[in-house]
């Protein structure tokens, strides 16, 4: 009897062992796997921060040629790291020196400069801006009463100009949506509009749609196309005077593979004593289109 019992509590005991020991294995498995969480976590946060600064260098490397070098020249030089270089936001590769500051970004990143005026000003040119909109899906009904909205409002005696895209919002037909659709491709500053860099998108407004097709497909050949651009339009004035880009650039440049992307809006002004003036910046993830 007492070696029944005597067995009985051993085999519990040994129960309370492995159960002792199985409870533990599980909390140091848990404990494992947040610590390899946390690790992973603060390397991602260290790779992200290390690739921001690379990016950070690339802007400030970029500055540097671009204040330095005649763009126009620069973009026909083969041996110039911003040859084929446009301002018309089509992706080209800049290629990076090869510096311990830019190795987490590889040897190259993808840059997209457009220039500011050569955009639809949203205050003067609501005409177009109506036409931009139908070619982004608005519906034309639409379209035109949201653009009659906006130049009512613009006509209003004291009339300030728009000072940021988020004010359109509060016109009653507008939504951030639509904000967020037209960005691209307009602009709230009074330049003198230089349409020799328009994007894609504003070409099929300014040309016909058989002249934007020419000059689109000149854009992919590497061609700038804005001599025939000019004769499209019949601009007036000295050719390189229209063809040189204004000082206001809208810039991204990115990461690949992983998307990260810097966002600058900068003056350039080589001649000035202050001879660049940001007015804009943030990371953001780029979107990648689905084909």
């Amino acid at each position: 009897m007492c070696k029944q019992r005597l067995e009985t509590q051993q085999g519990m005991a040994l129960f309370q062992v492995l159960l002792m020991v199985a409870i533990i294995s599980v909390l140091l498995l848990v404990m494992s796997q947040q610590t390899r969480s946390s690790v992973q976590r603060a390397q991602a946060m260290q790779d992200q921060a290390e690739l921001q600064l690379a990016l950070e260098s690339t802007a400030n490397y970029l500055d540097a040629l671009l204040l330095s070098n005649d763009w126009l020249l620069a973009r026909n030089n083969p041996e110039s790291p911003l040859a084929g270089v446009n301002f018309y936001n089509y992706p080209h590769s800049l290629p990076l020196p090869n510096r311990v500051a830019f190795e987490p970004l590889g040897s190259a990143v993808s840059l997209q400069m457009q220039n500011e005026s050569s955009l639809l000003n949203v205050s003067f040119e609501t005409d177009k801006l109506a036409d931009l909109l139908v070619q982004l899906d608005v519906a034309p009904q639409r379209a035109e009463l949201m653009t009659r909205e906006l130049r009512e409002w613009l006509m209003q005696p004291d009339q300030l100009f728009f000072q940021s895209f988020s004010d359109l919002a509060h016109l009653n037909n507008w939504t951030m949506r639509d904000v967020n659709l037209i960005r691209p491709y307009t602009t709230l500053d009074a330049n003198i509009h230089n349409p020799a860099w328009a994007p894609d998108e504003v070409l099929t407004i300014l040309l016909t749609q058989g002249q934007a097709d020419t000059i689109q497909a000149l854009r992919k050949s590497n061609d700038n196309a804005v001599g025939m651009l000019q004769e499209f339009i019949n601009l007036q004035g000295a050719l390189d005077s229209d063809i040189f880009p204004g000082e206001q650039q809208r810039i991204r440049i990115t990461a690949e593979p992983g998307g990260l992307q810097l966002y600058r809006r900068i003056d350039y002004r080589p001649r000035q004593p202050i001879p660049l003036r940001l007015h804009a910046k943030h990371f953001q993830q780029a979107q990648r289109t689905v084909q």
